[in-house]
Formats: C-alpha cells, sequence, structure tokens
C-alpha cells in the first residue's frame, strides 16, 4: 500500500489500524513527506546560555525563538512549500541527498547518482531518484570533474520545495554552541535531568545527539556504538562541543555489555536502537514491511534488556512508529514504567506512562519514549 511514497505492505497497515483510522494513517503518512514546521536545535548550555544565544541569532537577522516547554531547545521556523522553477538539465541523486535538498541543502559530489552533462554555472533542477523535483540551483563545478573526484560542491541551490536554516553555516555552529536535534530527541535529555544520576551509558550513542545532551547538563557518559565509521564521528561532534572530557567512547557490540564488562554499573542507560525509522521527517519515499517491524523489535529487546540488567533506570526510545518496536518491546521487557512528565506528546497505544509524538497531530517527527526501572 502507497501513502505519498510511503510503501508498507498489508500486514503493517492492519497494524496501524488497530490504533488509528483509515484516515488518521493517511494523516499520518502525508505530514512525514513534509518537513516540521519548527526546526529545532539543542543550546549548548555548557558553553552559552539559552537567551544569550536567542539574542545572538536574533541580532543576525536570524528567526530564534525559545520552546515552551524544554530549557535547551530552540527553534527557527521552515517555509514553504515553494513552486520550484524548471530548468534544461537535472542531476539526479540519492534518497538522502534529496530529502537534504528538500529543505534547501546545497548538492554534494557523493549524493549524486547521475547528471547530464553539467558546465560550472549551468542552471539545473535537483531530482529524487524516484522522479520528485526537489529543488532549483546552479551548477559550481563541471559534472565530468564531480563524477571523477566524487567530492565537493556540486550545486548551488536557489530554490527548494521548503527553506531550513542552514545550521552548519552559522558561526554558532562552528564555535560548537548549537547541536541539530528534534524536540522530542531532546526531551530525552529533559527527563535524563531529572532523575538526578550522575554517570550513565549510552547503547546507541552515535551520531552523538542524546549523549553530549547528558555531558553538558553534567553527567559522565559512557557511549557505545559498534561502527567505527559512527564512533570516529561521535568523537568529532563531542570535539566540536567541547564535551570530549566527559564521555568516555567505546567501540563495541552493547547488547553484551553486561557479559563482557560485569562490573559495569550506571545510574542511567539510553536505549536508542535501529529501527524502521518512519517517524522521520522529511522522506522522499519510504518503503516498510510488517516483517522487517517485528525483526527489528528482537534486536531492540536485545539493547533493552542489557539496559536494565546494568543501570537503575533506562530511557529507551525510536524515531518511529510502529506498536510493536515501542510499547511491545516495553511490555516484553517485563520492566516496570514510570511517568515522564512530559508535557508534550501523547500517551503510548496501550501504555499511558510512555510517550509518543504523532507528526500529523504534534507537528514533530515521529517518536516514542518511555522510561523504565527495574521495579
Amino acid at each position: 500500500m502507497n501513502f505519498y511514497g510511503i510503501e508498507i505492505d498489508y500486514d503493517l497497515y492492519k497494524h496501524f489500524l488497530e490504533f488509528l483510522t483509515d484516515g488518521e494513517i493517511d494523516a499520518l503518512f502525508k505530514a512525514i513527506t513534509t518537513p516540521p514546521p519548527r526546526y529545532y536545535v539543542r543550546v549548548n548550555t555548557s558553553r552559552v546560555s539559552v537567551n544569550e544565544l536567542v539574542r545572538r541569532l536574533n541580532a543576525r537577522g536570524v528567526p530564534a525563538y525559545r520552546d515552551e516547554h524544554i530549557e535547551e531547545a530552540i527553534w527557527l521556523p521552515v517555509q514553504g512549500p515553494f513552486r520550484v522553477p524548471t530548468a534544461r538539465k537535472i542531476v539526479v541523486v540519492d534518497k538522502k541527498a534529496a530529502e537534504s535538498v528538500m529543505v534547501g541543502a546545497d548538492v554534494y559530489a557523493p549524493g549524486v547518482i547521475k547528471t547530464e552533462r553539467v558546465e560550472a554555472g549551468d542552471e539545473v533542477n535537483v531530482v529524487a531518484d524516484n522522479g520528485v523535483v526537489v529543488a532549483f540551483g546552479v551548477a559550481v563545478a563541471n559534472s565530468d570533474e564531480v563524477l571523477k573526484t566524487r567530492r565537493g560542491l556540486f550545486i548551488k541551490v536557489e530554490k527548494s520545495l521548503y527553506k531550513a536554516p542552514k545550521i552548519r553555516d552559522l558561526p554558532e555552529y562552528a564555535e560548537g554552541l548549537i547541536y541539530s536535534q528534534s524536540l522530542p530527541a531532546i526531551a530525552v535529555g529533559h527527563v535524563a535531568k531529572r532523575l538526578g544520576v550522575e554517570k550513565a551509558v549510552d547503547l546507541n550513542a552515535a551520531p552523538g545527539g542524546k549523549c553530549s545532551h547528558l555531558a553538558q547538563l553534567g553527567m559522565r557518559v559512557f557511549a557505545v556504538d559498534r561502527s567505527w565509521p559512527k564512533i570516529s564521528r561521535l568523537r568529532e561532534e563531542l570535539k566540536r562541543l567541547g564535551l570530549e572530557a566527559q564521555v568516555d567512547v567505546l567501540l563495541h557490540d552493547s547488547r553484551y555489555l553486561d557479559r563482557d564488562f560485569p562490573r559495569l554499573r550506571a545510574g542511567l542507560a539510553l536505549v536508542d536502537p535501529p529501527c524502521t525509522d518512519i517517524g522521520v521527517r522529511p522522506k522522499i519515499y519510504h518503503r516498510v514491511t510488517y516483517k522487517t517491524a517485528k525483526t527489528l523489535a528482537q534486536y531492540q529487546l536485545q539493547f533493552l534488556k542489557t539496559a536494565l540488567k546494568i543501570a537503575d533506570y533506562v530511557i529507551y526510545s525510536t524515531c518511529t512508529l510502529t506498536y510493536v518496536e515501542n510499547e511491545e518491546v516495553v511490555l516484553k521487557s517485563r520492566a516496570q514504567t514510570l511517568h515522564l512528565d512530559l508535557p508534550i506528546g501523547a500517551p503510548g497505544w496501550g501504555c499511558e506512562t510512555c510517550r509518543r509524538f504523532l507528526p500529523h497531530i504534534h507537528n514533530t517527527p515521529g517518536f516514542f519514549l518511555a522510561l523504565l526501572s527495574k521495579g
């Protein structure tokens, strides 16, 4: 079944029908194909106050606003949708690049799938590999050179479907004062702060959003990931934010932390495991089956059970919306769920103490959040 380019099989559709009406499912997937109206960043309060950062941005003509509920969160408006002008030449980019370009990012060589012969100065349309035109721009390099080297900027985007702030171009980004992060993800740190713990373990730490948030709040963090490229990116982010001294980074499969590090203990563990990513916005297209969700749920439960062995509290979160990867995983862990005391989001499906963020209702990415203890 196809909802605005989001393909799910009939079994997954029936799964959603247990909790949503047909109209709600349609609205949910339609929302996923667009960016949220607010682009959120987390203020690195170890280096600057929220008020000072907002003042700095506003003074330079960058509209920025404090969130109404989460202290470290500020947001910048996302504009659009716009009409994209037509050009004579096209450049086809992959899904990941297209989803960035549709909100205003430029085109870099690694994201290019194919291109007509383009010279520097040529006007082009940037097109996703499913045919959706996402932007109009001007080439800053010749296509032959770009395809040969696979490096550097290729297309400077002038008009995209939507326009989000280019955070990486801000001096505040280079200074390590901000981290691009969705509101629900920032809420993880908000929940953690109230627990009053000194040490935390992040079982799925890369790219570093949640573990760096805990570090800026003064916690000592043991950050684990099994991918060397992800670990490298994590270290770079911690260095940019000036938080590397607060975080111990380990390359390891964190499902086996309790076995391989039997003396490891912490007040809190974060589990944000691989998932079907249904809540991530915006999407050009996506395909998910119920079988995939069930398989990932088994994987997710392994992380969660390990976390419950090494920490007093566990925050379990995903960026997906299936029941089987969220409430059902929490239920199978047999842990006690605690009240999150969050003023945003909605109760979980059959789990009043859990929290769900639904794109078509809350204007955020889709997200799930639960606070657990061993009981």
